[in-house]
C-alpha cells in the first residue's frame, strides 16, 4: 500500500521521553526503535522521535520500560528491537508465541537451546554472565544467539538488567510466562487464527501490507 499512516504525521518529532513512547506505542500498537527499510509504514521510534541514532540516544528506555512492564521489548519484528503495548501483547503471542515442551517435545530446538532454558527454567530469574557459567562449552557460545530466538518466541524475556556500566551491563533472564502470566492467559483464549487476523487488520490500518514476505521475514510466521 502506498499510502502514508497517519502515525507518520500525528506522531513525528512529538516522543521527547520515556511517557511520550508509552503514548505513541499505545497509540500504534507495536513499533521498532529504528525502522524498518523494506517497511517505511511500520511504525519507528526512530521517525517519532525524528533521530536517526535512537538507540544510542535512549539506551536505557528499552531496559527501564520493558522491566516497568509499561511496554513490552522485543526482537521480533525482523529480528530489530522493539515494542509491543500491554493491550497488543496477547495478540502477538497468540499469533506468534509458540510453546517450549511443544518444541523440545518434537525436536525442534538444538539440543544447546535447549540446554539455555533448561538453566533458564531451573534458576531463573538468572544474569546472563551466572547463566553462561552454568552451561557446557557447546551451549555457552550458542548462547546469545539462542537467548535471542527465545525471546522473539515469547519463550524467555529481560526481567532486568545486571547493571548500568559497561562492565556491569547483562541482562537478567526468566520465561516469559513466568514473568507476565496474565498475558498468557489471555492469549490462550485466543485462537491463532483469530489473533492473525486481527494482526493482519491491525498492520492494514496502519497501511501495511500484509503480504507473505512481510508475515515470514517480519513476524516469523508459518503455515500461511
Amino acid at each position: 500500500m502506498g499510502d502514508e499512516p497517519a502515525w507518520r504525521t500525528t506522531w513525528q518529532n512529538t516522543v521527547q521521553c520515556e511517557d511520550d513512547l508509552v503514548r505513541f506505542v499505545n497509540d500504534v500498537g507495536c513499533c521498532t526503535i529504528g525502522p524498518l527499510e523494506r517497511w517505511p509504514n511500520f511504525p519507528s521510534q526512530g521517525v517519532a522521535m525524528g533521530l536517526r541514532d535512537v538507540l544510542g540516544t535512549t539506551w536505557f528506555w528499552k531496559d527501564d520500560l520493558h522491566t516497568e512492564k509499561r511496554l513490552f521489548y522485543t526482537r521480533l519484528f525482523a529480528g530489530r528491537p522493539g515494542f509491543i503495548s500491554y493491550a497488543m501483547l496477547p495478540v502477538f503471542i497468540a499469533s506468534s508465541g509458540e510453546v517450549a515442551d511443544e518444541l523440545v517435545h518434537y525436536g525442534k530446538l538444538p539440543a544447546t537451546t535447549c540446554e539455555i532454558l533448561r538453566v533458564i527454567e531451573e534458576h531463573g530469574p538468572i544474569a546472563t554472565r551466572k547463566l553462561k557459567k552454568l552451561l557446557g562449552s557447546d551451549a555457552c557460545r550458542a548462547a546469545n544467539a539462542a537467548l535471542i530466538d527465545l525471546e522473539r518466541r515469547f519463550i524467555v524475556t529481560k526481567t532486568d538488567i545486571a547493571g548500568r556500566t559497561l562492565g556491569t551491563y547483562s541482562y537478567i533472564w526468566d520465561l516469559a510466562e513466568r514473568w507476565i502470566p496474565d498475558a498468557f492467559v489471555a492469549a490462550d483464549r485466543i485462537k491463532r487464527k483469530a489473533a492473525r487476523e486481527q494482526v493482519m487488520s491491525h498492520l492494514t490500518s496502519h497501511s501495511i501490507d500484509p503480504n507473505p514476505t512481510f508475515l515470514t521475514r517480519v513476524l516469523r510466521w508459518t503455515e500461511l
